[in-house]
């Protein structure tokens, strides 16, 4: 713990022209329990239009909120208005049901809403669209005083509506990232503004500010971006190659602004100097990386660049294996593309942990 300098983490919103999407006309895909007592699907799994006039979800990236709407029919309104069941809730035409946006890329967007909690009763409704099948699983978790559980889920097959975009297919993703000088120039996945068109944008001192795509290496995942901002700040870069059981921090913005706007950091060690499939561009780390760490800096006890986190295998599958793109990899692909960029100095100093988060933060 040696180094005294500032980094600098961004939240990166990419492809951020489209800023709602919605499946409409929504009916049940999946044999499953009744979702609230009500059939929104005949035998066949159609639309019923006698019983409701659209059924859809609409996506707000603006906000991170996913509406869930519910319209009734005419003819199903006055049937429920006279339905003992509703005396102590009359019915409405239109039920709105807001859930907080997770985690957003262009094939999934996930959401959560409490439905309720107390002493007694804890329930979450969380849903999960699939933007490349148009299908929402919808998910009930319940839980009694810690005595007993329940789970039911559901799946709704959709119709993309006309006004998802100018194409239907542009959804808001986002990433991580952090300065390499104080010119504005910075370092992210590529995969993370691939199909931005240039389009991308940062959260720089909680304005959202344009970025040019300056430079890119498919094969290694690395984007070089410019912002026109001067951060008082920037990352240096690690002269020392890195060591297996070496303490390693990474710091980023899984599942965006969706968690929340706080950076969050994480720590763990060096597990191996190659990644999947021998690639000797990277290291592996057993520290949590999740989608939106993309692009993040995993730095050393001196706060100095060690890797670009960049992926890991499934949760499902595995646990704590996770990569970085190596610093090395990342200075030559910044000396190709002549951006200046700073290397370890030859002054150091212990630094507290306390130090090294402040620093972070």
């Amino acid at each position: 713990m040696k180094k005294l300098l500032m980094i600098l983490v961004l939240s990166l919103f990419v492809c951020s022209n489209a800023y709602a999407i919605t499946l409409s006309k929504c009916y049940r895909s999946e044999a499953a329990v009744s979702y609230s007592g009500d059939q929104f699907a005949d035998k066949e799994n159609e639309f019923n239009e006698a019983i409701l006039d659209d059924y859809y979800f609409r996506v707000d990236f603006e906000n991170n909120i996913v509406t869930k709407v519910f319209i009734l029919s005419d003819e199903e309104l006055k049937k429920r208005k006279t339905n003992p069941l509703f005396k102590d809730r009359p019915a409405e035409k239109i039920v709105n049901t807001y859930y907080q946006m997770t985690f957003a890329d262009k094939n999934f967007i996930k959401a959560f809403h409490n439905i309720y909690e107390g002493q007694q009763l804890s329930s979450k409704d969380e849903i999960i669209l699939n933007l490349k099948k148009n299908t929402v699983t919808a998910s009930m978790y319940i839980e009694l005083s810690g005595l007993s559980k329940f789970f039911m889920s559901t799946e709704f097959t959709c119709i993309k509506s006309k006004d998802s975009g100018s194409s239907g297919t542009e959804v808001a993703s986002s990433g991580s990232g952090f300065f390499i000088n104080n010119k504005g120039y910075f370092i992210t996945n590529y995969h993370v503004v691939a199909e931005c068109n240039d389009k991308s944008k940062i959260s720089f001192k909680q304005e959202d500010v344009d970025a040019k795509l300056i430079a890119k290496d498919q094969s290694l995942d690395l984007a070089l971006l410019r912002a026109k901002v001067k951060p008082k700040s920037f990352l240096y870069l690690s002269a020392d190659p890195p060591e297996k059981i070496q303490t390693i921090y990474v710091a980023g913005y899984p599942f965006g602004k969706g968690l929340s706007d706080d950076l969050k950091i994480t720590q763990g060690i060096i597990s191996s100097l190659k990644g999947f499939g021998d690639n000797s561009n990277e290291i592996q780390i057993d520290a949590a990386i999740n989608p939106g760490n993309s692009g993040g800096p995993i730095v050393n006890d001196d706060g100095e660049l060690v890797a670009v986190a960049v992926s890991g295998l499934a949760k499902d599958l595995s646990e704590g294996i996770n990569f970085g793109i190596k610093a090395s990899s990342v200075k030559n692909f910044l000396d190709v593309n002549k951006a200046k960029y700073s290397t370890s100095s030859l002054m150091k100093f212990s630094m507290s942990n306390k130090k090294l988060n402040d620093i972070l933060e």
